[in-house]
């Protein structure tokens, strides 16, 4: 096929799509969560200690799988997920039934917490698999972007990423200095790299005549450049109010403000085909209206870290499992207003409107808290009764790491990973015309990518070596 009339195929491919449903996105997004809990066992159980051997285990186990999710074992997700689930209940059941006894004892390191590794390691090999799966024809095409509105797998991919740096983010002491014209700077500077990256994928798409959709975020705007802005405001908002218990208030302010500007004309200006796209605003209204939406979600984000991370060097098990609990039904809450907000505004990411930042803080907030109770489930299980007080260890010295290989790799060197998923994905598209390949082929192609990415972030790992710009 001729290379302009397949860019076009390709771009009605990813238009006028509206999406599934919240749950079944959430059906595909979850089994790598539980994959990853029968994965450690069965390390655990096999005593795997061979770097390579365990990493192929971990790509058969963890990687393949979420491939076959996503192509051609799409219509069983459903089933997947309820099979795990269940699996998993009867295996914590069976090794922890005899351990309850335990609990005054069993303790948690809180330093670096690995619940929020894996979080972020997931979100990272989910969004790599899909970038590259979403354009061959085996990968379902209601899982795609949506065009305006709806729930579609690809659609978190942004959201997620806000979601796992706000996490993470550090809240500075109070006693610290304010914000200064030093600071600002500092926090500009650091964001640099972003915006680079974000004018490069312009520059290098315009140049290669590579398809894109201008409707996701503009036409100089991407991905990059939302991060790099979310990161600026994010930390001089963090600054300013510092305390992350007032910060949930700032979080849902921003957020109403947001959704009353969209219904007093903002969204028709965004959604309308009549709205040009002359100058830099109205080229870009995507990009620079969804600002806040996103903002919103990186300061929401930020207080559920501050939630689940733990200040203490030692958690007891019943404090830890109250904070995972406290989670998870903050989770509900926001799968709760989920609906509700889908009935009353509809749920959008070009908008990233009230809907799509409750949408997205409700997937974070359950594979979290899943998390969360993976990592109290490994303590129990590994975990040996003192013979007297002075045994009860009081330093986090006594951390298991039970993180996969993989998931550890992937976040050493997080935006590595992306910038080579990236980078890999474009180049696969320039070599073929994937849209037109079969499944076989298609499958073949998506499974030698995941494993050049991840074998790459593994060595550097294994090697010590961590690829930081800035």
């Amino acid at each position: 096929m001729e290379p302009a009339e397949y860019r076009a195929l390709h771009e009605s491919q990813m238009e006028n799509n509206n999406g599934t449903t919240a749950l079944n996105v959430f059906m595909h997004v979850a089994p790598p969560v539980f994959s990853v809990f029968h994965t450690v066992q069965l390390l655990a159980v096999a005593s795997v200690t061979h770097i390579p051997l365990r990493f192929l285990l971990e790509y058969t186990l963890i990687v393949v799988p979420f491939v076959l999710l996503v192509t051609v074992l799409h219509p069983l997700a459903l089933n997947i997920t309820l099979t795990l689930l269940v699996l998993s209940i009867i295996s914590v059941v069976h090794q922890i039934r005899n351990r309850l006894h335990l609990t005054p004892f069993v303790q948690v390191p809180g330093r670096s917490p690995q619940f929020l590794t894996c979080v972020r390691g997931l979100i990272n090999l989910v969004t790599a698999v899909c970038i590259l799966a979403v354009d061959f024809r085996c990968f379902p095409r209601e899982l795609a972007k949506t065009e305006t509105f709806g729930y579609g797998l690809m659609d978190v991919g942004v959201g997620l990423y806000v979601f796992s740096n706000g996490i993470v983010y550090r809240v500075r002491p109070v006693d610290e200095k304010r914000l200064s014209p030093a600071r600002i700077r500092s926090i500009v500077v650091g964001s640099t790299p972003l915006l680079l990256l974000g004018f490069t994928r312009f520059f290098l798409t315009t140049e290669i005549d590579y398809q894109q959709h201008v409707s996701e975020y503009g036409v100089h705007w991407n991905f990059f450049v939302t991060l790099a802005f979310v990161k600026v405001l994010g930390t001089i908002v963090m600054d300013l109010v510092r305390d992350p218990e007032r910060v949930k208030f700032v979080a849902i302010t921003l957020l109403c403000c947001h959704e009353m500007f969209l219904h007093l004309g903002l969204s028709r200006y965004v959604l309308s085909s009549d709205t040009g796209r002359s100058g830099f605003v109205s080229a870009n209204r995507e990009g620079i209206v969804s600002l806040p939406g996103y903002l919103s979600l990186f300061l929401a984000s930020v207080y559920l870290g501050w939630v689940v991370r733990p200040s203490e060097e030692i958690v007891l098990a019943k404090k830890f499992l109250r904070r995972a609990l406290k989670l998870a039904v903050i989770a509900a809450v926001c799968w709760k207003m989920l609906y509700v907000c889908e009935d009353m505004f509809g749920i959008s990411r070009r908008l990233a409107n009230m809907g799509y930042c409750f949408w997205v803080l409700a997937i974070g907030a359950s594979i979290t808290a899943l998390c969360m109770l993976f990592e109290l489930f490994v303590y129990f299980v590994r975990f040996e009764e003192p013979k007297s007080p002075d045994q009860i260890v009081k330093s986090d010295d006594f951390c298991i790491p039970y993180v996969p290989l993989i998931l550890q790799s992937i976040n050493a060197n997080g935006l590595f990973f992306f910038l080579l998923a990236n980078l890999l994905t474009g180049l696969v598209n320039i070599v073929f015309q994937t849209f037109l390949l079969g499944t076989g082929a298609a499958l073949v192609i998506v499974g030698y990518y995941t494993f050049m990415v991840c074998v790459t972030v593994a060595f550097l790992y294994v090697n010590n070596v961590k690829l930081k710009i800035w």
